[in-house]
């Protein structure tokens, strides 16, 4: 049965009012008739949308629609593995992130421990400042190892050039003295 033939069925009734169109003063009459219609509207509604064994076999009978259909529930099924694989993996890889995590506290739980609680600021100041002498004295040592060790670089090629020129005019002088005789 189509929608127009429910349509048609239903306008056979064109004088009668329904229940939604009923004036305020409807009598028991135009109500019975409402519900009759209502009902008989429902029946051929119900009608309209049964699937009728006829129509399922005209769409199964084709081959096309089979494969259809299987690629469709294969596809389907691949589908669901690969989602079900997913969380399988994600899972596993939170419970691994988890369990790598909780390590960490423990080892940072147990560096606490060991660390001691409250440490006074007197202290820490007298800490400070002996850090503060210990480098300080560091420092002065190798500056004064850098100043002498640059001095004696110094002094060191200064000699070498006074005793270059030194044996020159040595030379030069013992020359002369041989030309000269």
């Amino acid at each position: 049965m189509k929608l127009s033939q429910v349509l048609g069925s239903l306008q056979g009734n064109d004088g009668e009012k329904t229940a939604a169109v009923a004036s305020p003063s409807s009598t028991p009459t135009q109500e019975k008739t409402a519900a009759e219609t209502q009902t008989r509207l429902k029946a051929a509604l119900a009608e309209v949308t049964a699937v009728t064994p006829a129509t399922e076999k005209k769409a199964s009978n084709t081959p096309v629609a089979d494969l259809t259909k299987l690629a469709a529930e294969t596809a389907n099924a691949e589908h669901e593995s690969l989602v079900k694989e997913a969380h399988l993996y994600g899972a596993a890889v939170a419970d691994g992130f988890m369990a790598r995590l909780g390590q960490y506290n423990d080892a940072a739980e147990k560096v606490a421990s060991q660390q001691p609680a409250g440490v006074s600021p007197r202290l820490e100041k007298q800490a400070a400042e002996l850090g503060f002498a210990t480098t300080m004295g560091q420092m002065e040592k190798l500056a004064g190892a850098a100043y002498v060790k640059g001095y004696n670089e110094i002094v060191e090629q200064i000699y070498k050039v006074a005793h270059t020129c030194f044996v020159d005019g040595y030379k030069n002088a013992a020359e002369m003295i041989v030309a000269s005789r």
